[in-house]
């Protein structure tokens, strides 16, 4: 299993491959920084893998 990045804050929704990915940090007004976690994490908090940066 590899690591996966998600937004720290209310708004995320995404899983994020890549840690540089544009929609990871684009939204600088409700991005509070990345938090790294397991792969299979996001899938428990409902969260799904973003297209941009998807393997």
């Amino acid at each position: 299993m590899g690591t996966v990045h998600v937004r720290i804050g209310d708004h995320r929704t995404k899983c994020h491959m890549d840690a540089d990915c544009p929609s990871l940090n684009g939204k600088q007004d409700t991005h509070l920084g990345q938090e790294p976690m397991s792969e299979d994490e996001p899938k428990k908090q409902g969260l799904t893998a973003c297209q941009h940066c998807k393997r």
